[in-house]
């Protein structure tokens, strides 16, 4: 049996993880900055914690419905190659998106 994916679907898939993404990285991105505030003393070292985790939860989201969606266009089993594809596409853009945050904020971390 062959399933089709359209074009108000996709979309519709796409905004709902988004809304997903922004909403866990929101809840998620305060918490971890709160725990860093009062762990460390440091409101701008929860600050670039807190973001980070908010943008990389919602990268993470978006990679983890556009990659197989992708993948599927391209006549790809996702269940097969998708998941190691997103793992690494997470932890490459989340050192990425942290290590950016902290050196812009560098110097009102020091």
């Amino acid at each position: 049996m062959t399933t089709t994916v359209d074009r108000k679907t996709v979309i519709k898939l796409i905004f709902r993880e988004l809304r997903v993404g922004i909403t866990i990285g929101i809840v998620c991105g305060i918490l971890i900055l709160l725990i860093a505030f009062v762990w460390q003393g440091s409101f701008v070292l929860g600050i670039v914690v807190g973001i980070s985790l908010l943008i990389t939860l919602i990268v993470g989201t978006m990679a983890g419905t556009v990659i197989p969606l992708a993948l599927y266009r391209l006549r790809v089993d996702p269940a097969v190659a998708s998941g190691p594809l997103i793992t690494t596409l997470n932890d490459i853009f989340s050192l990425l998106i942290y290590f950016g945050i902290a050196s812009a904020l560098l110097s009102y971390l020091i």
